[in-house]
């Protein structure tokens, strides 16, 4: 028995130093570790994330022990996330998701493990996943173009208020790409499109997948999509009208492309309205052209050039550069306007109130239809069931200024 006692006394004695052997042992890797854990010279943290790999420290020197996920060789996930917080990577992703389902002392260790390791979520992972990535694209023809500039500034304030991010194309005057970059943003997963330019092929191609487009300006008889655009057909008469109603009987159309359905509304309109004041269009008058910068130079200088006696009196400009393009042949062959001829056109701008002659335009309201195009996207993406196809045609407003001879001193004089 006392042998016994003996022996259990000696194996207890053991434990003890064996404890306090290892007990001084954690505190030294604990000393070393905090020693360790400087300030990262790439991430700033201090400490530097967490255990498992190496960092380049502040002294310049790797340090084992230390992993610093800013190095420019790594790539931060969401594993290295729920590792910091703690806590595992779904729950990292139902935050990410903006879930209820975590609480609140969770979801802000998460929110600054995040902010801690500059994390980025994986929304082309997310969208295989989901189905959605959260992305809407808007195609237009020419940046440069207040009118395009308008209609995206108005697409992205709604994309942003929904929790989408707007990707824009700039197509310029090239079907071949418009074709590429709207397949590139379709094989990249937007959700769905808003097409202010592009062929008329595409569109056939895309109702057959039942992929989610609006269509902004142009109309496409017999494709099934959404559509918001302006009355050009009344447009076109306002103007027609507003001339007419100044004594101007020769009045010629400057209009955009043959094959372009807001064009022929256009020319419609002003035939129309002409007709009905007794007035037979001239054939010359009616020059069909193009929208681009520039290009409605020559045609606006050959109409300007006829003599005085065949000359219009007056012209409509189908869009803003288009009308530039007549101030700039007028004052090339010393015409003035609105004294020697007058001029209107579509679309309002920044500039059209402060280039001299001040311009008399048919405003369309193009931002609201950006902001329009976008929630109608948004909400068939929202909804696919409820969604039917719809047309939204916006009125434009005549806004008379300097250019149309209305504020002269003396009527205009026709020819």
């Amino acid at each position: 028995m006392l042998w016994i006692t003996w022996r259990l006394q000696d194996s207890v004695s053991q434990i003890e130093d064996l404890s306090s052997h290892m007990n001084a042992e954690a505190k030294q890797m604990k000393k070393d570790y905090n020693a360790a854990l400087v300030k990262c010279e790439w991430c700033s943290i201090n400490p530097c994330s967490f255990l498992g790999k190496h960092c380049r420290m502040s002294d310049g020197s790797p340090k084992k022990g230390v992993f610093c996920v800013m190095d420019n060789n790594s790539v931060v996930t969401i594993q290295d996330v729920a590792a910091l917080a703690r806590v595992s990577a779904m729950t990292v992703s139902r935050v990410l998701n903006d879930s209820h389902r975590v609480a609140p002392e969770t979801r802000q260790r998460i929110e600054q493990a995040i902010d801690e390791l500059g994390y980025l979520p994986n929304t082309l992972a997310r969208g295989l996943l989901t189905g959605r990535t959260k992305t809407i694209g808007l195609i237009v023809g020419d940046l440069t173009n207040p009118y395009c500039t308008a209609l995206a500034s108005g697409a992205e304030e709604v994309a942003h208020r929904n929790g989408y991010t707007l990707v824009l194309g700039n197509v310029g005057n090239s079907s071949e790409k418009a074709n590429h970059l709207i397949q590139t943003m379709v094989s990249n997963r937007v959700d769905g499109l808003l097409i202010n330019a592009g062929p008329r092929g595409i569109f056939k191609t895309l109702m057959k997948r039942n992929y989610p487009v609006v269509v902004i300006g142009p109309e496409y008889k017999g494709i099934q999509t959404d559509f918001v655009t302006g009355d050009n057909y009344y447009g076109a008469q306002v103007l027609t009208r507003h001339l007419l109603g100044l004594g101007n009987q020769h009045i010629a159309l400057l209009n955009g492309p043959k094959d372009d359905s807001e064009a022929t509304q256009r020319e419609q309109g002003y035939k129309d309205t002409l007709h009905e004041y007794g007035i037979e269009p001239h054939n010359e008058w009616i020059v069909a052209g193009s929208y681009w910068r520039g290009e409605g130079y020559q045609p606006a200088r050959q109409l300007l050039s006829l003599p005085v006696d065949q000359r219009p009196s007056a012209i409509i400009a189908s869009n803003n550069f288009l009308a530039l393009s007549v101030i700039e042949a007028a004052r090339d062959l010393n015409i003035r306007i609105p004294e020697d001829m007058a001029l209107v056109c579509f679309d309002d701008f920044e500039l059209a109130s402060i280039i001299y002659p001040f311009l008399t335009v048919m405003a369309q309201p193009v931002r609201t239809y950006g902001v329009q195009a976008a929630q109608q996207l948004i909400d068939r993406l929202n909804n696919p069931d409820k969604w039917k196809p719809s047309r939204l045609v916006f009125t434009p407003e005549l806004i008379v200024r300097m250019s149309c001879g209305a504020k002269l001193e003396r009527p205009h004089t026709t020819i």
